[in-house]
């Protein structure tokens, strides 16, 4: 295995995670109060019109969605994946945002996970902390105006059985009326990285 690093020393990361450049204008609000996960946030049925998200490089993860969305890559390095999911441009009211997923670099505790929870933009909101490895925040205004907002962070591994290493965030924002379109897709990725 590899050597620990000195006391006070900062592994070097092996992987670029590709942590947004500048300090997010407002973050979410530390620490995490507990709150779990709202019972009466809504899945997708069978009622909806959703598809199967199987095939994009660096999640390791599938997920369902509506079937008017789309995925578009932003940007990707060995330990960094960040797609643009949502309504297409042109169609309908603008929905959608930041899926990410980064390599969190071993260990990745406490302090580590709190680190890089404080670099993304969560829309100044409070973290509610819903079991040991997942926080969220939600608002029905974004810049003064109403319109959904839904962030959501967790942690998993990538093997099971082995070491917590990937970081999820979902940033995402919708008009009031297509707020459940976000709790629902939000629902369909915690039901799958929650088990794994």
């Amino acid at each position: 295995g590899d050597a620990a690093p000195a006391p006070g020393a900062s592994p070097t990361p092996s992987v670029d995670i590709a942590l947004p450049g500048t300090a997010p204008a407002a973050p979410g609000i530390e620490p995490p109060v507990g709150g779990g996960w709202p019972a009466d946030f809504p899945r997708f049925g069978p009622a909806d019109r959703t598809q199967q998200v199987t095939d994009l490089p660096g999640l390791g993860f599938s997920f369902r969605m509506p079937d008017t969305w789309r995925c578009e890559p932003v940007a990707s390095t060995s330990g960094f994946a960040h797609y643009s999911c949502g309504t297409p441009a042109g169609q309908g009211p603008k929905a959608g945002g930041d899926l990410i997923v980064r390599h969190c670099p071993v260990p990745c505790d406490e302090g580590r996970r709190t680190e890089l929870r404080t670099a993304e933009e969560a829309f100044g909101l409070q973290w509610i902390r819903s079991g040991p490895f997942t926080t969220w925040a939600q608002t029905d205004r974004v810049d003064d105006a109403p319109q959904y907002g839904m962030v959501y962070l967790s942690y998993w591994r990538s093997v099971p059985e082995g070491v917590l290493d990937r970081q999820l965030v979902l940033r995402m924002t919708a008009p009031p009326e297509r707020a459940d379109e976000l709790r629902k897709l939000t629902y369909s990725i915690r039901d799958v990285t929650f088990t794994i």
